[in-house]
């Protein structure tokens, strides 16, 4: 391992325990969430068909809740691997050609959540000076999340990126074969 390797590893370390803390967190978090936006929606089918009566406000906050599910669950699954893939077409290719187009996989993975966190900080001011319409309550609230996911988009994708580039290249070079 070179001492760049190296000092890249001892970087990654807490760059790894900071992802995994903020991924878990928001992981459960997003389950607690998803419990309350079932409650929303059974309050809701409850008013509507039980007391003939609809809730205002619980369709609009359902909504809300499941964005920010999808939100605060995409840095967990991005750091597990989870996300779809098509396995078959990097199994095709040779160990350090597929290496390869896993490192420039990753960085236009940093790219487009780096350039996507910037437009969303400027959706997230937005949201600042407009209320929610079924609530009183200011969209920045329900806007934070996609900041949120993208940063921890980008910080699991620099850490993947610095695993990538730490390990050795000697698994990807191909034994030669038997010149017979």
């Amino acid at each position: 391992m070179t001492k760049l390797q190296q000092t890249l590893f001892a970087l990654n370390k807490p760059l790894g325990k900071l992802n995994f803390a903020v991924a878990n967190t928001a992981k459960n978090f997003a389950g607690g969430l998803l419990a309350v936006m079932l409650m929303m929606i059974l309050a809701q089918v409850f008013f509507r068909y039980v007391l003939n009566d609809s809730l205002a406000w619980t369709e609009e906050l359902a909504k809300f809740a499941m964005v920010w599910i999808a939100c605060l669950v995409a840095p967990w699954a991005y750091r597990a691997h989870l996300n779809v893939s098509i396995q078959m077409f990097a199994d095709a290719l040779p160990a350090l050609l597929r290496r390869a187009t896993e490192i420039v996989i990753t960085l236009l993975v940093i790219l487009i959540c780096g350039i996507f966190f910037m437009q969303s900080l400027a959706f997230w001011q937005s949201g600042w000076s407009i209320n929610a319409s079924s609530v009183p309550i200011k969209l920045a609230y329900f806007y934070s999340c996609a900041p949120f996911a993208f940063g921890s988009l980008c910080l699991v994708g620099f850490e993947r990126l610095i695993e990538q580039l730490c390990l050795p290249l000697a698994h990807c070079v191909i034994p030669p074969q038997d010149a017979r």
